[in-house]
C-alpha cells in the first residue's frame, strides 16, 4: 500500500502569513481555495460522501464561501478543518503552511496535554502539563480542538490533537490566542507546582533540532530510529523487535534484516518475542510479509510467547500488518487502540491549495481488511498512556508483555 510517510514527511515549510480581507477576497483568495478543495475532493477522492452527503458537503462549502472574503487566514483554515473533519477519512488531512509555532512539541497523555520537546530556550518547561492558555482552561481548549478532527476514533483524535497543538494559526483561528508573542500559559510541573509564564511563538524552521524530555533516553522503545531493529536480553530470554516504518531502511533491506532476525532466534532460542508497532504510521504493507510468513511456522507462534504492542500512531499499512498478524498467529496484543480504523480509505494522493498553501492529502482506494469489524483495532490488554509512567521511564505495555 503506497502512501506518503504518514506522520513524518508531509510537513511543508511555511513562508506566507500576512493575509487580510483584501487578499482573501475574489477567486484568487479563500474563495478560490474553497472551490479548489471542493472540486478536487469531490472528483478525485474514492468516495468522500460515506459519512456526509454530497448535498451537505456542498452546503457547508457554500456557507464558507459566503463569508470567506471577511475571514482572516487563520479563521479560514479553522473553518476548512471543520469541514474536512466531517468526511471522517483518516487519510484526508490538512497540513497548514504556518510560519509560526509554539516552541514545544506535545503528547496527549491520560492526564492531559504535556510538553515532551522544546527549543533550547524553553527546555525548563519539559514535562509540564497545560492548565490554561490565555486564561482559557484546558478542558475548553480540548473541546475546541476536537472540532477540527474526525470524531469516529478516539485514538486518532489523541494523536492529531497533540500533532496540531503547536500550530499558532489554529490557536488564533480558534480564538485561543490573539498574538504570536506574549501568550500567557499556566502549567503544572511534574512535582505539582503551578507555573505561570508568558511564551513567545517561534518561526517554524524545517528540520529544527528539538530537545526531548529525558524519559526518551531511558526507554528501550526510543533507543534507535531505524525503520526496524531488534535487541535480545539474555537475562529475561526476550527478543524485542521494533518496527517503526513500513518501508525499506536505507542501510539494510528488510529481507536481509529478517534473515538475521530469525538466525538470531534460532541461535538464542528466546522464550518471548515482542513486536513493537506503536510508532508505525504506515508505508508499504508488503515489506513485513517475509516476517509474517516466517513467524507463523516457528515455536514462538504460541500462546504466551508472541506479543505485539500497538497504539494510537498505528494506522494504514501498519494496521493492515497488525490485522494480518491477528488473523494468522496466536499473538497477544497490548497497548492502546489503534489510530487507524480496521477498514479504511487509503492509497494517498495530495494537492496544494493555491492561496493558503495548505497541503491536502486524500484517499483513492478503500481497504476492507476485516469484514464485519468497525472502528479501531483494540488490544487484548489496554495499558493507557499515563504521564506518570512516562516521567518515571516506565513502559507499561512492554513491561506487561514481559510479565505475561
Amino acid at each position: 500500500m503506497k502512501m506518503l510517510r504518514f506522520f513524518l514527511i508531509i510537513l511543508i515549510a511555511g513562508n506566507s502569513m500576512s493575509c487580510n480581507s483584501q487578499t482573501s477576497s475574489g477567486k484568487g483568495g479563500w474563495i478560490g481555495d474553497a472551490e479548489e478543495y471542493r472540486n478536487t475532493i469531490s472528483s478525485r477522492h474514492k468516495n468522500p460522501f460515506t459519512k456526509i452527503s454530497r448535498e451537505q458537503f456542498n452546503q457547508i462549502i457554500d456557507s464558507l464561501i459566503a463569508v470567506a472574503p471577511q475571514l482572516s487566514k487563520e479563521k479560514f483554515i479553522v473553518e476548512l478543518f471543520k469541514i474536512n473533519s466531517q468526511i471522517e477519512d483518516e487519510h484526508t488531512i490538512l497540513f497548514p503552511d504556518n510560519e509560526m509555532e509554539l516552541p514545544f512539541k506535545f503528547e496527549l497523555f491520560d492526564e492531559g496535554m504535556t510538553i515532551v520537546a522544546s527549543d533550547s530556550a524553553n527546555q525548563s518547561f519539559l514535562l509540564n502539563r497545560i492548565v490554561s492558555i490565555n486564561n482559557i482552561p484546558w478542558s475548553l481548549i480540548d473541546s475546541l480542538y476536537r472540532t477540527l478532527i474526525k470524531r469516529d476514533n478516539s485514538s486518532y483524535i489523541k494523536f492529531f490533537e497533540a500533532y496540531y497543538f503547536n500550530n499558532v494559526d489554529l490557536l488564533k483561528g480558534l480564538d485561543i490566542v490573539n498574538n504570536t508573542s506574549g501568550i500567557p500559559f499556566q502549567f503544572i510541573s511534574p512535582s505539582g507546582d503551578t507555573i505561570n509564564e508568558v511564551i513567545n511563538a517561534i518561526r517554524k524552521v524545517p528540520n529544527e533540532t528539538w530537545i526531548y524530555a529525558k524519559p526518551y533516553k531511558n526507554l528501550l522503545a526510543y533507543t534507535k530510529k531505524n525503520n526496524y531493529w531488534y535487541q535480545y536480553d539474555e537475562n529475561i530470554k526476550a527478543l524485542y523487535f521494533n518496527y517503526r516504518h513500513c518501508s525499506e531502511d536505507e542501510n539494510e533491506s528488510f529481507r536481509s534484516f529478517n534473515k538475521k532476525l530469525f538466525e538470531t532466534i534460532e541461535l538464542v532460542k528466546p522464550e518471548k518475542l515482542i513486536l513493537d508497532f506503536r510508532f508505525n504510521g504506515g508505508g508499504n504493507s508488503r515489506i513485513l510479509k517475509p516476517f509474517i510468513e516466517k513467524i507463523q511456522k516457528t515455536y514462538l507462534n504460541d500462546s504466551g510467547r508472541f506479543f505485539i504492542l500497538i497504539g494510537r500512531k498505528v494506522i494504514s499499512s501498519a494496521l493492515m500488518n497488525v490485522i494480518d498478524l491477528k488473523k494468522t498467529t496466536h499473538a497477544f496484543f497490548i497497548g492502546e487502540a489503534t489510530g487507524g480504523n480496521i477498514n479504511h480509505f487509503g492509497e494517498l494522493k495530495s494537492f496544494e491549495l493555491p492561496n493558503s498553501k495548505i497541503m491536502v492529502t486524500y484517499s483513492t482506494k478503500f481497504w476492507e481488511n476485516w469484514t464485519g469489524h468497525d472502528g479501531s483495532f483494540h488490544p487484548d490488554f489496554e495499558t493507557g498512556n499515563k504521564l506518570s509512567d512516562f516521567i518515571n521511564s516506565y513502559d507499561k505495555a512492554l513491561e506487561t508483555a514481559l510479565q505475561k
